[in-house]
């Protein structure tokens, strides 16, 4: 931690990492794991997608909440009711009953997801440039490998030996001990007051976003992706790992420690080299992971299962490296916290709309690992998408 927190860092940059740093781990212990658990359940892909559907619903009514907050600068309540609504999740997914999972708890696992990723992109927004985007993500991205992994390690652990009261009772004092700690963060400056903020946004303003970027295109697809990895590919990674919640948690820590190495040599120079061909490099190695995620089976060779995981991890992490640079740069030229929010808008809406359609339409109960596989072969052609985001600008300056 001290490698990335020097002691003399400004208050802004330590409420980032702290943020980060604390809520990573809170969501390594429990809902990284929601599509497993909603499985363990007896609940099939139609029902998971669904789930994910109600999320992008809860999380788009949430940010008209965090967005009205954010323009009073009321930092103490996003972060609290960031943590609050932590608690809530982690409550709702260990109780039995399906429907008021797929409900209620589908609605408030958006909602944290929303006080979650909406603040944490606020805060890295204020903390970076174009000049050192890259090397800032990289370090989140090593911050994120140590206290989610670390999570990881003990969620799974706990969850496998049912011993539900320990989990709860430690996802509860971490998010009391990270609302405390972060409290008194902001109490050591008047409400964070170097982030300038914006009147909140209307729905006529994010309706009529538009921009040279191809920006809107890419919230479309970026959504997409990021909630079937989330949900889709790790449900896979489960099923190819036996259904062991422990053999999955370690498998995801050793893969995120190799990363992190990665990582750390990488950081440093992706802002000084040629930023569009280290993004086109991105995209398809980013098309070649999806590639190789339909071709896993259990019927994969060890060595093959394992050498291929590890790549798709380097192929989708490299990736989120060079495209949140690109999105941070692009978001740092105008109004960040407008674009940032219609990214939030325009994901969420898509994500209710597709996984609402594949929960009312869905899969027959068969070979569920086959169904996966087929909505990975069905994405690859949407990553080619992302060459054209940025593209239009640097046409006309050239």
């Amino acid at each position: 931690m001290s490698l990335l927190m020097p002691v003399k860092m400004p208050v802004i940059n330590k409420t980032f990492y702290f943020f980060s740093a604390i809520h990573s781990f809170l969501l390594g212990l429990l809902p990284i794991f929601i599509p497993v658990i909603l499985w363990d359940k007896g609940l099939n892909i139609n029902d998971i997608a669904w789930f994910v559907a109600l999320s992008a619903v809860g999380f788009l009514i949430a940010l008209t909440i965090w967005d009205r907050l954010r323009a009073r600068r009321a930092w103490s309540a996003i972060i609290g009711l960031s943590f609050l609504l932590q608690m809530m999740l982690v409550g709702l997914l260990i109780w039995d009953t399906q429907w008021l999972i797929l409900s209620f708890g589908a609605l408030i696992n958006g909602a944290a997801g929303c006080f979650y990723w909406s603040t944490q992109r606020l805060f890295f927004q204020a903390i970076t440039t174009s000049k050192n985007s890259g090397n800032t993500f990289g370090n989140f991205q090593i911050l994120v490998v140590i206290s989610l992994k670390l999570g990881i390690l003990i969620g799974s652990f706990l969850l496998d030996s049912d011993y539900i009261s320990g989990l709860i009772l430690l996802s509860f004092s971490g998010s009391i001990f990270g609302f405390y700690l972060l409290q008194k963060l902001l109490n050591q400056v008047d409400n964070l007051g170097s982030i300038v903020q914006p009147r909140a946004f209307s729905f006529a303003q994010i309706v009529t976003f538009k921009d040279t970027h191809h920006s809107k295109s890419i919230f479309v697809v970026d959504g997409l992706f990021l909630f079937i990895e989330s949900y889709f590919w790790v449900l896979t990674l489960y099923m190819l790992t036996q259904q062991s919640l422990t053999t999955l948690g370690l498998l995801i820590v050793l893969l995120s420690i190799m990363l992190a190495i990665i990582f750390f040599a990488l950081k440093k120079t992706i802002d000084s080299i040629n930023a569009q061909r280290i993004f086109i490099i991105s995209i398809f190695g980013y098309a070649l992971s999806w590639w190789l995620r339909a071709q896993l089976d259990l019927q994969s060779e060890a060595i093959m299962l394992y050498s291929s995981m590890l790549l798709i991890a380097f192929l989708s992490s490299f990736f989120r490296l060079a495209f949140n640079k690109r999105f941070y740069d692009i978001a740092s030229a105008d109004q960040p916290i407008y674009y940032i929010l219609c990214k939030s808008y325009y994901s969420q809406a898509i994500i209710a709309v597709f996984f609402g359609m594949i929960g009312l339409w869905g899969f027959s109960s068969d070979a569920p690992l086959e169904q996966l596989q087929s909505v990975y072969y069905c994405v690859i052609p949407l990553v080619l998408t992302y060459l054209l985001y940025g593209k239009s600008r640097r046409s006309k300056s050239s």
